[in-house]
């Protein structure tokens, strides 16, 4: 269900803007992860350590995803059946964009650390990094599907 007008489509990163203060149905910021060329979004976990070409590299500016001072965001990596994790991803930029093929192998590489911390059971190429989404200010979620 979706309230308020259509949502871009085309590109690989979408960005829904911040609503009014103290609206209850506040739209937070996505980021997708999607391989250049490819209809769908989602990359696996040995895509993204292995640095693939991403679509939509330049879709993000470090203002958009709140980056703090030090240039780091927040992510909250989660299995069922398993403690969550905090991860600090520091983000790269150039003339105020954020690099996402590198923004996409950092969260990987926390990813794997999260997997191998914990001793899951799941080859890597069966994990799909679907895309992250802004929980408060700068902290963000991994969303995460095996396939």
């Amino acid at each position: 269900m979706s309230f308020g007008g259509p949502r871009r489509r085309s590109s690989a990163v979408s960005f829904s803007g911040l609503s009014h203060i103290g609206d209850s149905f506040r739209r937070h910021p996505v980021v997708r992860f999607k391989r250049k060329g490819a209809f769908t979004s989602g990359i696996t976990l040995g895509e993204a350590q292995a640095n693939v070409r991403l679509s939509g590299w330049d879709s993000y500016t470090l203002h958009d995803l709140h980056v703090d001072g030090r240039g780091r965001i927040y992510m909250k990596v989660n299995w069922p059946g398993y403690p969550p994790l905090n991860y600090d991803i520091p983000v790269d930029g150039y003339d105020g964009y954020v690099d996402l093929q590198s923004l996409a192998r950092r969260v990987g590489r926390a990813v794997a650390h999260y997997l191998q911390a914990n001793r899951i059971p799941i080859p890597w190429d069966r994990i799909e990094l679907q895309s992250m989404e802004e929980m408060t200010m700068g902290t963000w979620y991994l969303k995460m599907t095996t396939v």
